[in-house]
């Protein structure tokens, strides 16, 4: 890391919630510095590409796409909060397999 890339993480650390399987560094350092720069279009993007993808899915298991979405969402807005809308996109999935028998057991 070069000396300001350093001092960025010293700022932003106490601000991360730890994840119990760990953070890739790479997608950390990238999500703290979009963060730090505002919402970007490509978080955008992405968040839309994964909704896309969850409206028109039709393979065999569409718990892949939600379990994808949901880890892009914690390692892209390590710091947890209102923009990470991470309890509402869980809430989103459980509703959306109550229903579905092959999840039950």
């Amino acid at each position: 890391m070069a000396e300001g890339e350093d001092v960025d993480w010293e700022l932003s650390k106490e601000n991360i919630q730890p994840l119990r399987r760990g953070r890739a560094i790479s997608a950390l350092h990238q999500a703290l510095s979009q963060q730090q720069d505002g919402p970007t279009s490509a978080i955008n993007q992405q968040r839309q590409a994964f909704e896309s993808e969850l409206r028109m899915y039709d393979g065999d298991d569409p718990l892949h796409v939600w379990d994808r979405y949901v880890k892009w969402t914690e390692q892209t807005f390590p710091q947890g909060g209102r923009e990470s809308n991470l309890a509402t996109l869980l809430e989103r999935a459980v509703t959306s397999f109550t229903e579905e028998t092959m999840y039950h057991n």
